[in-house]
């Protein structure tokens, strides 16, 4: 590189041309441009309808629930109870425990061959629960039969109480009763926590084409190294690239949400009991913290990008970035205990933490706004730095 080059001061002026001029570069490809902003605006309303249908599946197979009991013979008091609680009953289901372990039915119960005469008798009469616990579908309708056979449980032995003049109440010395501290909009963001996943895997997907054409792709066209024979220096080339792509990933995560808030107009999720909203109020929470997530990513896959000599070799180094950002949300979505103080500093995963806080309609310390704010920027100033260097490479401009 020439001494004039290294020695030319910082021109905001020039660092705003190359911004404009990359970011006219990107736009110019329409069709590219069209099919990836429709591809992230249609997949909102996609996610939305995914799972009002699921939802809906599910709330229909606990409604209609059919009990297949082994042995309802035996039970006959039992049935009429499930049957007056709106549970069908299919008596004696052949190969039950290889059709429950097919996930052909979801539970069964069996009756106990002694069932009767233990009830007759006063005892206590068996009955067993035949379920799948791996299968999560199951668990719906397995619960809502455990619950059913509850209470005909309790109401059989209050009967049994009352005919000895015994008052119910003696054999429950203790009440419990249960208090549900959390909101409407708690309950319904459990169902809808995918939506803090699609929002940043759309900050990370938005940039992967803009990166690698700025990147591998201007030094397979070879439009490069003349750029920097010109006066603009290696830092206003640096971050007019990065200010260009971070441009298209602003408009691509912009687009992503508004397609959710429109699909969420749209499809009657509250119907299903889950009582959701995302208005202007969780729009510009999510914006707040999205913002900066989407100008950190563009220097990190600029970095990753310029690390390859063809687009091939480029492309394979941002998928692996993406990848690797991808996986940090886990940290989050698994985890079963509280947060530790530092989750939110953690890249990527703190955005999810503090997206489905937004959701939830939770308050966010300062510190966590913090945390989305400074962890982003640092690492920017870290991929900045490395993507700099590469574009001050001799050889890398020489593709070698």
């Amino acid at each position: 590189m020439s001494d004039s080059k290294q020695s030319s001061t910082f021109s905001l002026t020039r660092l705003l041309l190359v911004a404009r001029k990359e970011f006219s570069d990107l736009l110019r490809d329409r069709k590219s441009i069209f099919w990836g902003l429709f591809a992230v605006a249609i997949s909102g309303p996609l996610v939305v309808g995914m799972i009002y249908f699921v939802a809906q599946s599910v709330t229909e197979r606990v409604e209609k629930v059919t009990a297949p009991i082994v042995n309802a013979q035996f039970a006959p008091d039992l049935v009429r109870f499930l049957e007056r609680n709106g549970i069908k009953v299919d008596a004696d289901p052949a190969d039950y425990e290889a059709r429950v372990k097919s996930g052909d039915l979801d539970a069964v119960l069996v009756i106990d061959p002694d069932f009767a005469a233990a009830y007759a008798s006063g005892r206590a009469a068996r009955i067993t629960l035949v379920t799948e616990s791996s299968r999560d579908r199951s668990a719906p309708v397995a619960s809502r039969l455990a619950r059913a056979v509850r209470g005909w449980a309790d109401y059989v032995g209050n009967e049994r109480l009352i005919l000895r003049g015994v008052a119910p109440q003696v054999a429950r010395p203790v009440l419990l009763e249960d208090l549900d501290l959390a909101t409407p909009e708690q309950k319904g963001s459990r169902m809808l926590q995918i939506m803090s996943f699609y929002a940043l895997f759309a900050g990370l997907m938005g940039a992967i084409a803009a990166a690698l054409d700025v990147t591998a792709g201007e030094r397979e066209r070879q439009t490069l190294e003349p750029l920097l024979a010109t006066p603009v220096t290696v830092p206003e080339l640096t971050v007019g690239k990065w200010l260009a792509v971070s441009g298209v990933n602003l408009i691509a995560v912009s687009v992503s949400l508004l397609g959710f808030v429109l699909a969420l107009q749209v499809v009657p999720i509250d119907r299903l009991g889950l009582p959701f909203s995302f208005g202007l109020r969780e729009y510009l929470g999510f914006m707040a913290v999205l913002v900066p997530f989407a100008f950190m990513v563009p220097a990190v896959l600029l970095a990753f990008g310029a690390a390859g000599k063809t687009a091939k070799e480029a492309q394979s180094s941002l998928q692996f970035g993406v990848s690797m950002l991808g996986l940090l949300p886990l940290m989050s979505f698994f985890r079963q205990t509280k947060a530790p103080w530092w989750d939110v500093w953690v890249p990527v995963n703190g955005q999810y933490a503090v997206l489905s806080k937004v959701l939830r309609s939770e308050t966010i310390a300062a510190s966590e706004w913090l945390a989305m704010i400074a962890i982003p920027a640092a690492i920017c100033a870290v991929a900045l730095l490395v993507l700099g260097r590469r574009l001050g490479d001799e050889k890398l401009l020489a593709g070698r």
